[in-house]
């Protein structure tokens, strides 16, 4: 009687973790987490979402031709850089990747004074890169800067998907 119920305890626990993966992978989950992110850290969640779709499609196990892995296409330097902890493959569990996205992305949106088109930029190429590219000019929160960017051809549509027609910066 003891090993059956031994079995079946163990039978319950590998269903309540194949649950829980399929829950946590799940394209609709993914998806509720996105938004649920954003929300929590304050970002647009229509921005958010478009982000994460542009990065990923929504795939948890995406890897870029230059090693960003995840929903939010994150590099592990990357990861390190916004947390110390970080170690090496979490950046595949989607709400881990997700959280850390959009820390990054609050650092950039405060770094370019709330400049979403920099914001963006800097996300998608670097922000060394949108740093030195524009200088000591002033950074009008306002201002679409999306044409600085007309020679990155990659950087220039990245943030025409993301931005909403309507939205300035």
């Amino acid at each position: 009687m003891a090993k059956k119920n031994k079995r079946n305890l163990l039978g319950l626990a590998v269903t309540i973790l194949l649950l829980g993966v399929i829950l946590t992978y799940n394209p609709i989950s993914v998806r509720l987490m996105t938004i649920a992110v954003a929300v929590y850290y304050n970002i647009d969640p229509a921005l958010f979402y478009r982000l994460i779709r542009t990065e990923s499609n929504f795939r948890s196990f995406a890897i870029s031709r230059k090693q960003a892995i995840g929903l939010g296409q994150m590099q592990d330097n990357t990861a390190q850089y916004i947390n110390q902890e970080h170690k090496r493959g979490w950046l595949f569990v989607p709400f881990y990747n997700l959280r850390l996205s959009a820390i990054y992305l609050r650092y950039l949106h405060n770094k370019y004074e709330g400049n979403w088109s920099l914001t963006l930029a800097a996300y998608n190429w670097g922000e060394t890169k949108v740093s030195r590219r524009m200088g000591k000019q002033k950074i009008e929160p306002k201002t679409n800067y999306q044409e600085r960017f007309r020679d990155i051809p990659e950087t220039y549509n990245y943030i025409g998907k993301i931005l909403p027609a309507g939205k300035k910066a």
